[in-house]
């Protein structure tokens, strides 16, 4: 008698998809997929996976982009790795999306898999089923023609990361004084809150008094608005006028002390949740005030994104902020992965690994001696390697960029020489053939080992003179990295 499967729905809001996959199997991710499921945990197979792929690689207007093309990566992979593919068939997907699908087979490892994709909006949908080749391929192929009858799209919710800039809002002001040098001088010892807010996101000011963020992206039932960060300050004990929540509870605040001498500075402060968002209150020479708005029954899926704001204020006084600007650098946070670091304002995403394990920026400023580099963060799970020691991680890292690099040689290794985030990590550098730069280039790489992790940070440029003055360009990049994931 065979067994009946039941199934589940996963759902991802982040990702704005859900397809069902069978109740008892086991739900996996790695940096290569979004989601997978496989029957047990001791077997790797028979699986499934969800993959999401930004067509922007093949080209900036994804429109442009053609099925053949994406179709030829997907053969030529399966090639590289010695399968011998069936054609392509249409393939309809939810029951709306016209899909392809092919089934190829891997001969050295006797396995099957069955490969089905779409496009929708700028992005490819990959639902991946593989098995070993003989009659458990056929017995399970039902799973895979499940999920792909029941996937569906749906707007997203929540983000994926951050790139925040900085900003101050005046909190004390010394006294006025008639003369130009007197006021210069008080100017100095003005006390500033600094914070960090959405690069993207619209801003008004409101004088001295209220910073204003707004996200106008987000809209709800189709009219603006929804999701607005604020703070305001007064001189007086702010008062439930009706918009904070009923329910409150007390905590703490680092500031951070930006004065030169790393300390923070505590405050209590109290918190004040309801439907559509979250407030803070604390007193640090003003009455502070800091606001979010989400869309009613969305705060679970943004909430954490003023918690992360709020990880950031500081304050300092007019003199370092005056020797501080303009700041060169914004904050990256990678939210799904947990960790953030500086770099520098003309920096943007170039790709991403579907989970955010791995993600890569490039340097849009054309004007810095035309040397164009890139940075890449990668954090990789090895707990299932048990413990390993920074100087065997940094050397198989290493040992693996050699195989992959085209005409790569290590110049040189330095294991303890930087610290990641009070982590020691060890230092190599790597001189390559670079395929997009087609000439050779230098890679310096860090690695480091935290919470079951590792951290791997790669900074390229061309192979010349000039790798000094790009490393003292990018020094807060390697400095700055903070690992928070719990």
């Amino acid at each position: 008698m065979e067994e009946i499967i039941t199934f589940s729905t996963h759902e991802s809001q982040i990702y704005g998809f859900s397809c069902d996959y069978p109740s008892n199997w086991i739900k996996t991710d790695n940096s290569f997929f979004v989601v997978g499921f496989k029957e047990k945990e001791e077997l790797p197979y028979p699986s499934f996976n969800i993959q999401i792929v930004d067509l922007s690689m093949f080209s900036k207007d994804t429109s442009l982009v053609k099925v053949e093309q994406f179709q030829q990566m997907i053969m030529g992979e399966i090639l590289r790795v010695g399968g011998k593919p069936s054609n392509f068939s249409d393939e309809l997907i939810g029951g709306k999306y016209n899909g392809h699908s092919i089934i190829y087979y891997l001969p050295n490892d006797h396995m099957k898999s069955k490969q089905s994709f779409f496009f929708n909006q700028g992005n490819a949908y990959i639902i991946s089923y593989t098995s070993k080749a003989d009659e458990f391929f056929q017995q399970y192929l039902y799973v895979h023609d499940h999920a792909i009858s029941s996937f569906n799209l749906f707007k997203s919710k929540g983000y994926k990361f951050l790139q925040l800039s900085m900003n101050s809002l005046l909190l004390s002001s010394s006294s006025s004084s008639s003369s130009s040098s007197s006021s210069s001088n008080s100017n100095d010892n003005e006390i500033y809150l600094e914070y960090f807010h959405p690069k993207d996101w619209s801003k008004r000011i409101n004088g001295d008094l209220q910073h204003i963020y707004k996200d106008e992206k987000v809209v709800v039932d189709g009219v603006d608005g929804g999701l607005v960060f604020s703070i305001t300050k007064s001189d007086s004990e702010f008062t439930n006028d009706g918009s904070l929540g009923d329910e409150s509870k007390e905590i703490q605040i680092n500031l951070n002390y930006r004065d030169g001498n790393g300390k923070k500075l505590m405050v209590t402060a109290k918190q004040y949740d309801s439907d559509n968002g979250r407030d803070v209150l604390f007193q640090f020479d003003q009455w502070i005030r800091l606001s979010f708005r989400v869309p009613n029954g969305d705060k679970a899926y943004y909430v954490k994104v003023f918690d992360r704001l709020v990880s950031y204020l500081g304050v300092t006084s007019g003199r370092v902020l005056k020797a501080r600007s303009p700041l060169p650098y914004d904050i990256f946070d990678n939210l799904m992965v947990g960790y953030n670091l500086n770099i520098p304002k003309s920096f943007e995403i170039s790709s991403i690994k579907p989970n955010g394990e791995m993600i890569s920026f490039k340097d849009t400023n054309k004007n810095t001696n035309d040397l164009p580099y890139c940075v890449r963060i990668a954090v990789e799970d090895i707990s299932s390697a048990g413990i390993i020691r920074l100087n065997e991680y940094s050397n198989d890292v290493i040992g693996r960029m050699l195989q992959l690099l085209p005409e790569s040689k290590l110049l040189t290794q330095e294991p303890n020489f930087i610290r990641l985030d009070k982590h020691l990590a060890s230092t190599a550098s790597i001189q390559s053939y670079d395929v997009e730069l087609r000439q050779p280039s230098i890679q310096l790489i860090a690695t480091s080992v935290q919470k079951s992790h590792g951290i791997v940070i790669t900074m390229r440029t061309k192979a010349s003179n000039q790798f000094g003055i790009i490393y003292k360009k990018s020094f807060y990049i390697f400095d700055s990295f903070c690992y928070y994931y719990e």
